[in-house]
């Protein structure tokens, strides 16, 4: 019976040592000037590759379609890491950033961590999590 116990107990340790603490990331974007039209896309990117604009290699992606001058989204259960989030504003829901003939957007973009204009990199917006509630504000930058 006592090595029964241990044997369970052991057991218990070793999945309390696996078990991986879980965040929620709510992320808000505001500065909306083309209230409601179109949707907004969040990514989350768990790693640098297609950053921050390639939707097919984000970790996660959350879209919203009604909103007024901001919007939010919240990634439920991302383990304990380290992610970036970038948003856009598809405004005619093709599923693309529109951008000018030398990459820059034409559409309102932001970045978790962004500051200026300039294309973001993911070592910079870059931000680890916990496992506690984590809550990313982002303003939009758009250019002409």
């Amino acid at each position: 019976m006592r090595r029964l116990i241990m044997l369970i107990m052991g057991f218990c340790m070793t999945a309390v040592a696996f078990a991986q603490e879980k965040s929620d990331i709510t992320v808000q974007v505001t500065e909306i000037s083309d209230e409601g039209k179109g949707q907004v896309v969040f990514m989350l990117w768990d790693n640098e590759e297609g950053f921050p604009s390639e939707r097919n290699k984000a970790y996660k992606i959350g879209k919203v379609n009604d909103f007024g001058n901001s919007a939010s989204f919240t990634f439920k259960g991302i383990p304990q890491g380290t992610y970036a989030v970038s948003v856009h504003q598809d405004k005619d829901k093709d599923g693309e950033m529109k951008t000018n003939f030398i990459g820059i957007p034409r559409e309102p973009v932001g970045a978790s961590n962004l500051t200026s204009m300039g294309k973001p990199k993911f070592q910079k917006c870059k931000f680890s999590t916990n496992g506690s509630e984590e809550k990313i504000n982002i303003k939009f930058i758009v250019a002409n």
